[in-house]
């Protein structure tokens, strides 16, 4: 029998609060894309979408880009 693990999913609008998701427990997070997310007044450059995933794989959490168009 195949044990399921629920995923902990959190919202990230921007570095800080990802960096925060991560350090009380989620599996993963997801962010806005710059010009492709659904609030791309966020303003959540590339950069920081890549210190994001570089902070994230340190504690193995996975992260997901949202492209809205």
């Amino acid at each position: 029998m195949t044990v399921k693990k629920i995923e902990l999913l959190s919202p990230a609008k921007n570095l800080a609060c990802g960096i925060e998701a991560i350090n009380h427990g989620a599996d993963a997070v997801y962010i806005g894309a710059p010009k492709f997310g659904a609030r791309a007044a966020a303003g959540n450059s590339l950069e920081d979408i890549t210190a994001l995933i570089a902070y994230a794989h340190l504690y193995h959490v996975r992260v997901y880009i949202t492209l809205n168009t």
